[in-house]
């Protein structure tokens, strides 16, 4: 016998992997979002497990954006990160989507050496 609140979870866990396959409409926004705010210089990867094939109700979409001069201090990354999630749900992202976005240098890309990275811009 099940009881409500399980089916509840359920119901709950099928519409967030719903939400989440849809990682690849919604990356099409965050390009065009990236492009006004960190101008055509900028490169977006997608990598873990939404490249793999392996996503899970519990994953996210880990996103790197590379620049040439990312911001040092903190505040400026949060700010422009703010920027750039304003611009995606203007266009349609949830404010909640579990885009893992991370501003990095071409230099700290490397680091990600034998993730499968796949550049989208």
């Amino acid at each position: 016998m099940s009881f409500p609140r399980e089916d509840l979870a359920i119901e709950i866990q099928t519409w967030k992997l719903r939400e989440l396959l849809k990682w690849r409409d919604y990356l099409e926004i965050l390009v065009e979002a990236v492009k006004t705010v960190f101008g055509e210089g900028a490169e977006v990867y997608v990598f873990g497990s939404a490249v793999e094939g392996k996503l899970t109700v519990d994953s996210d979409v880990d996103i790197a954006i590379v620049l040439e001069g990312p911001p040092r201090a903190f505040w400026e990354k949060s700010r422009l990160l703010s920027r750039l999630w304003k611009v995606m749900e203007e266009k349609g992202v949830p404010w909640w989507y579990p885009f893992e976005i991370d501003l990095l240098t071409k230099e700290e890309l490397s680091l990600l050496e034998g993730a499968k990275l796949v550049r989208v811009l």
